[in-house]
């Protein structure tokens, strides 16, 4: 994660018109820090946030490659995020949006994020996405984790609505192999979300694309999309999934 800038700095970069990295088909792809890149997009609407945040140092920290030849090597390659730095973010994202904000976090982050809201988001319910298929515990001594935490939140003063009717904040799904970035989440899963919170012709946020499976998702659903990435390599493999127009 890029040190945090300053309000003054995000004003001036206003004045700034960034080319995409990729844009096709109501589907765009920007280089950069999120922080850095939203000011300059000049954004009037923006239905939905659908994002996967990075996780708290604690986390990061504890994650571990499960392969024996490898002794448990750090599994996460990025930076992790404070829950102050993610409601700056999340704010930064919400200045736009007219509907809601749907996020992966680590499950530390869940009950700061109630406690305190991001200026322009209300808390609404904490989902889980369940793994059947999740990563045994590597030491044997205790249950492995076997889920991952969903924040939902909402526009202030904004009507809520979804396509949910009054299903249950918990989606089960496989893992899928992660082929093109460490924490991938599965495509399958990222459509239910988006298809469940948006329709048709929505425009869905990303600041945190990684390997672009929401770009993918929205794509799948016939929403538009913005992601924002960081590392350029992520961005490469992101518009590579979206110009062969393969499911992965």
């Amino acid at each position: 994660m890029a040190k945090q800038i300053s309000f003054e700095s995000q004003a001036a970069r206003k004045r700034i018109v960034m080319r995409p990295y990729y844009q096709q088909g109501g589907i765009s792809i920007y280089h950069g820090d999120c922080r850095e890149v939203i000011p300059t997009l000049g954004l009037e609407q923006v239905e939905m946030v659908l994002t996967d945040a990075p996780y708290s140092e604690r986390t990061h920290a504890g994650a571990r490659t499960n392969r024996i030849d490898q002794r448990a090597r750090p599994f996460i390659d990025f930076d992790s995020i404070t829950v102050d730095e993610l409601r700056d973010i999340f704010s930064l994202c919400a200045s736009n949006l007219t509907g809601w904000f749907v996020s992966f976090v680590d499950w530390r982050h869940v009950a700061q994020l109630e406690q305190v809201p991001p200026d322009g988001l209300r808390f609404v319910r904490f989902g889980i996405w369940d793994k059947p298929n999740g990563t045994p515990q590597l030491s044997g001594d205790r249950p492995s984790m076997g889920w991952e935490a969903i924040a939902v939140l909402h526009s202030t003063g904004k009507r809520m609505r979804w396509h949910g009717g009054g299903r249950r904040a918990v989606w089960s799904c496989l893992r899928e192999p992660q082929n093109s970035h460490r924490t991938q989440k599965p495509l399958s899963l990222v459509k239910q979300l988006a298809a469940l919170f948006t329709s048709p012709g929505d425009l869905i946020l990303d600041p945190f694309m990684g390997s672009g499976t929401t770009l993918r998702a929205a794509k799948d659903i016939g929403c538009r999309a913005i992601g924002i990435e960081i590392n350029e390599r992520n961005c490469a493999i992101a518009a590579s999934r979206l110009c062969q127009g393969v499911l992965f």
